[in-house]
């Protein structure tokens, strides 16, 4: 992760030098703070020309959230943590509005540790008391490489100052999610039909985020212009 955000530096401070005197550009940055559904992070941007630009940013954030899912109730923590190269397009040049497209280093992790409902825990549709199963408990990453599409609202003029920003869009990345159960007091018999539910319920999951490719993306953010 770490050579990976240093070399997006480098490619970003390389690539608005080589534009910036290929069109004979006085080089200015954007240096912001964003928060929004990919967690809270530092944005650097720069100008090309007119109607161009391109940002860099890192965000990050941890936060815990219950989930249902396949009539499994679950306590869970997300970590967010992603670095964005994108290119701003500006169609009118006196306007804020931009499109934008980029990729991401998608590192968000999730996991989650399930909790019985009235003693038992149901599994394909089958319930097991608590006490078979020691643990039942999920973990799930996402496609490190998503690609992002959007649109949103930043400046692109050349004054110093404060200026708002907002991004709307999504990331191209599908999620990964593992079930895995260990076994308590369930016998050879019992613990062969958990295994075999455990499985069931892996594919259900499986086919539930099979055609989920996206991830919804809000950022708000504030900005300062060198």
């Amino acid at each position: 992760m770490k050579s990976l955000i240093n070399g997006s530096i480098v490619v970003f401070l390389v690539t608005t030098s080589i534009y910036a005197e290929s069109v004979s550009l006085d080089t200015s940055y954007d240096v912001g703070l964003k928060a929004g559904s990919l967690g809270v992070g530092i944005e650097i941007s720069t100008p090309i020309n007119e109607n161009l630009s391109i940002r860099f940013n890192i965000n990050g954030a941890s936060y815990s959230r219950s989930e249902t899912e396949q009539e499994i109730d679950y306590d869970g923590d997300i970590d967010f943590l992603n670095a964005g190269l994108m290119l701003d397009y500006y169609p009118y040049v006196d306007s804020g509005f931009r499109l934008t497209g980029g990729a991401y280093y998608n590192g968000n992790e999730l996991s989650a540790v399930a909790t019985p409902r009235n003693g038992t825990y149901t599994l394909d549709g089958i319930d097991y008391d608590s006490d078979m199963l020691d643990v039942l408990s999920a973990d799930g990453d996402f496609d490190e490489f998503a690609p992002y599409i959007g649109l949103g609202w930043g400046n692109n003029v050349k004054s110093e100052g404060f200026s708002f920003s907002l991004d709307v869009g999504v990331l191209i990345s599908s999620p990964n999610v593992i079930l895995d159960v260990t076994r308590g007091s369930a016998t050879d018999a019992e613990w062969n039909m958990i295994q075999k539910s455990a499985e069931n319920e892996q594919n259900a999951i499986d086919d539930d985020y099979n055609d989920i490719a996206v991830f919804p993306v809000v950022m708000l953010g504030v900005t300062y212009r060198f």
